[in-house]
């Protein structure tokens, strides 16, 4: 079999990976997810390996789906991808027609397209009933009629009206499957478990919708797993499966039971707020499923033993690392460069709110003013001046007019924001270099600066005032600003600012071992560092050292064979090919490294980019 799941890094989606992973490992399994902030950004389900893929990607775009589907032979399809969020259905609908309407719709097209599939199983949900009648005796079958009563339900509805349909118009063969209230380890913390819980954990009161006396009925993942890989090895095309559970309880009694579990000698009267109602909210769904337990499914966890092992989970687990998040808001300086774009892009997929800041950051009152106007969370500055008219790089600034625009743009600016922060408590990241030391008898091949090191190289303008404005950062305002230190940043995307498109461009290349930074696998790192609070002077190298030539002779062994270039010693760079030094150095990566440890070393990102990126 060779499985496609969209959204695989979700919390049932997620569940579901890493038992195909676990149990099946012959099965190929490729993920292709948007990565919302709901998304789990664990590295096991983010990077592929083995026999699992992961693609970052949106169902509604119906071309990368075909090319999924064509590139990876991919013979079964599992649809988790959806808005699933009910409250946040009621202030953002369109979202989830956008999502889960087109986004099926999309999905189906490609299917249809590519005639290959022989199972796509569509996740759907137990909303699309609506609620049970007061009073009812009879629980919603597979042919009830669906008459949904939110947003999200109604969009989950039409995904499903459109699969129909194409089970009908296409013969395309597809699995509908609709399912109570999953729980367990990895859920968002918007949804009722894992909200209770850590309102309990943080010590804060639970908070309770309304009356807080509707009834859901609760299935634990590991049961929904095995629900979903009995349609999909069992299930009949055009049928749909109900996946019930018998755990049925008042979400006021859930409240009791997780205090019970986690503070047994609490009183519930005393830990509970109740809050407005959302605009409706169902008092019950009530479903059976007789279909599926034809099939063989029956259900082995009991409530209990679901919330103790979800509960015992959300204790160990890092929030702000295993997801991404939505309640940072940034405020940005120097958004229009390279780099800051790049790091937008990265922030932006991460749920962030971004800011682009409007005034200029030598201004200190306009810059308070427009701080006291956003009220960001953090502040980040990616201003620094390397280039300018008739310059590529740092030569620029060493003309005899460009000593105040270098102060001015590497000084003062990057430090009146960080006074600023500091005065309001505002965590800052900082977008510095590492190109202010240069080897001394100390550091000698692989033996680095490290963050505590003093700059020691003053070849140029641009390194000189650059090493004083990261002294400043670290002795003055380590305990607001993250102090990042990059260096011949390299990205996958290619630009003038690239330095594998400059040392492409060059005809002689002093080769000399040093630290450099490649932008895909630091600037996702250096968003969660942000998330994380990380604080004081970080290194952002990858791990290692490589030489000019190395590169070179990759790019000529992989994309251009005629590629020809002189080696010179850095003194003839310097005497005649250059107004300023060179930075020549090792960074220590031990901090970095430990914070996130999964970062590849130099070499091999590298050789990555030079395999699958054209430049």
């Amino acid at each position: 079999m060779r499985l496609l799941v969209t959204g695989g890094c979700g919390f049932i989606g997620s569940g579901f990976c890493r038992r195909i992973i676990k149990q099946y490992p012959h099965i190929t399994l490729v993920n292709v997810d948007k990565m919302y902030p709901c998304s789990t950004q664990s590295t096991d389900l983010t990077k592929s390996h083995d026999n699992y893929t992961f693609v970052k990607g949106d169902i509604s775009d119906t071309s990368l789906m075909i090319k999924v589907i064509q590139s990876y032979h991919i013979d079964t399809i599992v649809n988790f991808a959806a808005q699933s969020h009910v409250d946040t259905s009621f202030t953002n609908p369109m979202a989830y027609t956008q999502d889960n309407v087109f986004g099926t719709h999309s999905l189906l097209e490609a299917v249809r397209i590519t005639g290959t599939i022989k199972k796509i199983v569509h996740i759907s949900t137990d909303e699309v009933y609506g609620e049970n009648e007061d009073n009812s005796s009879h629980a919603f079958t597979e042919t009830s009629l669906l008459k949904p009563t939110n947003p999200y339900a109604a969009s989950k509805a039409s995904a499903e009206m459109f699969v129909h349909s194409y089970i009908h118009s296409y013969n395309i063969p597809a699995v509908i499957i609709r399912s109570n209230n999953v729980y367990g380890p990895g859920q968002y913390h918007e949804k009722v478990v894992p909200k209770f819980i850590f309102q309990i954990m943080d010590g804060k009161k639970i908070t309770l919708q309304g009356s807080g006396r509707q009834l859901r009925s609760f299935l634990f993942l590991e049961d929904a797993v095995d629900a979903i890989l009995c349609v999909m090895f069992q299930g009949t095309v055009g049928s749909v499966y109900n996946i019930s559970s018998v755990n049925e309880i008042s979400i006021c009694d859930l409240a009791s039971k997780l205090l019970g579990i986690m503070k047994p000698y609490e009183l519930l009267d005393t830990n509970i707020q109740y809050i407005e109602d959302r605009n409706f909210n169902d008092k019950r769904y009530w479903i059976e499923s007789e279909p599926l337990a034809k099939l063989g499914w029956v259900p082995r966890w009991s409530l209990d033993d679901g919330m103790k092992t979800t509960i015992e989970w959300y204790r160990s687990v890092d929030r702000n690392s295993y997801w991404s998040t939505t309640n940072h808001t940034a405020l940005v300086w120097g958004s229009k460069g390279w780099i800051g774009g790049l790091f937008q892009e990265v922030l932006r997929e991460r749920g962030w709110n971004l800011i682009e800041a409007e005034s200029r950051a030598d201004n200190r009152n306009e810059v308070i003013a427009e701080i006291n106007k956003h009220n960001p969370t953090h502040v980040v500055c990616l201003i620094g001046r390397t280039h300018g008219h008739g310059y590529s790089t740092i030569d620029y600034l060493e003309q005899k007019d460009k000593l105040v625009e270098n102060i001015n743009d590497n000084l003062y600016a990057p430090l009146v924001l960080a006074s600023v922060c500091k005065s309001k408590k505002i965590h800052m990241m900082y977008m510095g270099t590492g190109c202010i030391f240069e080897y001394d008898s100390e550091h000698q091949g692989s033996t680095g600066f490290t963050e505590t090191n003093v700059p020691n190289f003053f070849g140029s303008s641009y390194s000189t005032v650059k090493g004083f404005t990261d002294r400043l950062m670290n002795e003055e305002y380590s305990d607001t600003v993250l102090n990042v230190r990059i260096r011949m940043p390299i990205s996958s995307k290619d630009s003038p600012r690239n330095f594998i498109r400059k040392i492409i461009s060059y005809k002689n290349i002093c080769s000399i071992p040093n630290s450099m930074t490649v932008l895909d696998d630091i600037l996702p790192v250096l968003a969660q560092a942000l998330e994380n609070g990380v604080k004081g002077t970080l290194n952002a190298t990858n791990p290692g050292v490589i030489d000019h030539s190395t590169i070179l002779n990759w790019y000529k062994e992989l994309q251009n064979p005629n590629h020809t270039w002189t080696e010179i010693t850095n003194d003839t760079l310097v005497s005649t090919l250059v107004k300023g030094s060179r930075s020549n150095n090792c960074l220590d990566t031990t901090r970095i490294a430990s914070l996130f440890p999964t970062i590849p070393t130099i070499a091999e990102s590298v050789r990555r980019i030079m395999e699958h990126s054209k430049f």
